[in-house]
């Protein structure tokens, strides 16, 4: 017997470790059987989730594009040109007229004077200003600009509400525009 005893000792472990590493052998030595589940009930297949339907080729919903309107607006210097918003436009006596040209293209200028520009919805008259008066140029940068009686427009950056004309006469160059685009206070 204790000389058969290797052997055995050999072939009961070989038997434990077959039975803890086989499920099977595991389950049929160690557990009885579970008992068979019965069948789930019928299912209806699962709803699709809803879908998001394609993009519409239709236009987004961004404001559309509003034209300049260059009008004629009332100052403490009496009619001028102004606007849609009622903020006075300015003329500068070193731009071109015929044709027209601006010269304003340094930053400081432009951070001073901003020039009124137009998109593709361009630009009309408002009430007491001729449409065939107004027009655009194309500044050295491809921006558009528009134009009053040939004089390219400008608002003044420290013009804060609707009115102001606090340009007026600013380094001997800058002046208002009447609503026909002729320099208000012109000397004669």
């Amino acid at each position: 017997m204790f000389k058969s005893l290797p052997t055995m000792v050999w072939v009961i472990g070989a038997t434990v470790a077959v039975a803890a590493l086989s499920p099977a052998v595991g389950n049929v030595a160690t557990t009885a059987p579970a008992p068979a589940a019965a069948p789930p009930p019928a299912q209806p297949p699962p709803a699709a989730a809803p879908s998001k339907a394609p993009p519409s080729k239709a236009k987004t919903s961004t404001p559309a594009e509003e034209p300049v309107v260059i009008k004629a607006g009332t100052t403490k210097l009496g009619q001028v040109a102004v606007d849609a918003e009622g903020f006075t436009v300015y003329m500068s006596i070193l731009d071109g007229r015929d044709p027209s040209k601006s010269v304003c293209r340094s930053e400081a200028c432009l951070a001073a004077w901003k020039p009124v520009y137009v998109k593709k919805a361009g630009i009309v008259a408002g009430a007491g200003v001729n449409q065939a008066k107004l027009g655009t140029l194309v500044r050295p940068d491809k921006d558009i600009q528009a134009t009053l009686n040939g004089w390219p427009l400008y608002r003044f950056a420290k013009d804060r509400k609707p009115g102001d004309v606090l340009g007026e006469g600013l380094k001997g160059t800058w002046h208002v525009l009447s609503p026909e685009g002729k320099r208000l206070n012109a000397p004669r």
